[in-house]
Parts: structure tokens; C-alpha cells; sequence
């Protein structure tokens, strides 16, 4: 199995309007194996070597938009 990462990137859409001020919003996508049974979608995740593509406006969304194999996200109750 692969090593989870410590940290990750969330895909996400910014933009500015000169009246409407700044808006955000992350996508999301179907869950994957791990997160499936506590809900019915999950963020969108880029992979490490994926960072600098998704950031790259040259390159379409849909190429990095990727579903994560079972075991790469890890689950974890907290409070």
C-alpha cells in the first residue's frame, strides 16, 4: 500500500468579479471506498504530483479530477 501523504490538496475554483468581490467554492466528486460509508460524496482530491497541472490553466480540469484508490484517505473519529 502506498504512504498517505500528511497533507493534501483540495480541487477548488476561485474566481473575482468586480461587483459580486471574490467566491470559492471545492469540488467534490462520488466517495471512495474509505469514505463511502459516512457520506455520499467527498472533496475532490489532487494528488502530490498533480499539484502543479491543476494550477497550470493550459491543462483541462477534467485530466486531474481523479478518483482516489481504497486505503489512500484515512478515517478517523474525532471530538
Amino acid at each position: 500500500m502506498q504512504e498517505l501523504e500528511p497533507i493534501f490538496c483540495i480541487a477548488g475554483i476561485w474566481r473575482s468579479h468586480p461587483q459580486l468581490g471574490e467566491a470559492f467554492t471545492m469540488l467534490t466528486m462520488p466517495p471512495v471506498p474509505d469514505i463511502a460509508p459516512y457520506h455520499d460524496r467527498q472533496i475532490a482530491v489532487i494528488e502530490r504530483t498533480d499539484w502543479a497541472d491543476w494550477l497550470d490553466p493550459g491543462i483541462p480540469a477534467s485530466d486531474q479530477l481523479k478518483t482516489l484508490p481504497a486505503g489512500r484517505l484515512s478515517v478517523a473519529q474525532v471530538g
